[in-house]
């Protein structure tokens, strides 16, 4: 079995929605490739009924962000998955409906993306309540790394780069040095680090109110990217640099820019900044 219910599932399709052979290997390999997706990010043994709304589109923002995938292709992802939940929800198999939300909606590349939030972390490392992982995954986008770098990095990578002293405090006081001398900033509870960051953006999403952006490492690097390539002092040898892209990465960040991406900058209540 590749994912929960399989059987169930193709037998399902097959005499209900006349799915044919063909179809079925289709639809399977889209799930078992969303399943995949949601064990590498969570804890073995996980359920289904914690699998949520934005946790779906942030599956089909990875597909879009990470494999360049095209919006009609994400489409059909997203039609398999719909009738998964739905027959999921329809045979008791789970008691909430996580497709509400997005149900019956076209995939739409136009997104909002907050900019700039990179030299403000000192203060939203500050704010009451807010999860570590936010801190961390913030922090390691806004050193230039890449989402799958960042849930690979450890205290002494990030340590000496970080210039401010609050910071560099924040992270000494909230990495777990119990198990390991330069732990993984982002690691798991007993050792070792997240395939993805499906479990950790479960994890910070309370904190999205607190900042006023999702917390994804998909997104962050994406406000990272529109960030810097919204700045005016920069040649396109300096942005290749900072960016660490091709030329082809650079001329499709800038065309969505321009096209689909809608930029605003991040600000914090006043009562969090220093």
């Amino acid at each position: 079995m590749n994912y929960p219910y399989e059987r169930e599932f193709t037998t399902y399709c097959k005499n209900e929605k006349n799915y044919s052979d063909l179809t079925m290997l289709i639809v399977n390999k889209s799930l078992t490739n969303f399943w995949k997706y949601f064990e590498a990010g969570n804890d073995a043994g996980t359920p289904l009924s914690e699998i949520k709304a934005a946790d779906i589109q942030n599956y089909l923002n990875n597909l879009e962000t990470n494999l360049k995938l095209k919006e009609n292709t994400i489409n059909k992802y997203l039609s398999h998955i719909r009738v998964y939940f739905t027959f999921l929800y329809s045979h008791h198999f789970i008691t909430d409906y996580p497709m509400v939300e997005i149900n019956g909606r076209k995939f739409n590349r136009k997104h909002t993306y907050v900019i700039n939030w990179m030299d403000k972390l000192p203060d939203i490392a500050k704010i009451p309540n807010i999860h570590p992982e936010t801190v961390f995954m913030m922090l390691g986008i806004s050193l230039g790394y890449l989402p799958d770098q960042v849930l690979k990095l450890r205290y002494n990578d990030v340590a000496t780069r970080i210039n401010s002293y609050t910071l560099r405090q924040y992270l000494k006081n909230h990495v777990n040095f119990s198990i390991d001398e330069n732990p993984y900033i982002l690691g798991k509870k007993y050792g070792g680090y997240y395939a993805s960051d499906f479990h950790l953006a479960q994890k910070v999403r309370p904190d999205r109110e607190l900042i006023g952006m999702d917390i994804t490492l998909q997104n962050l690097r994406l406000s990272y990217v529109y960030s810097i390539l919204s700045r005016k002092d920069l040649t396109d040898e300096d942005l290749l640099r900072i960016l660490k892209v091709d030329i082809k990465s650079l001329v499709y960040y800038r065309q969505n820019m321009m096209r689909y991406n809608t930029l605003i900058e991040f600000s914090l209540d006043s009562d969090y900044e220093v």
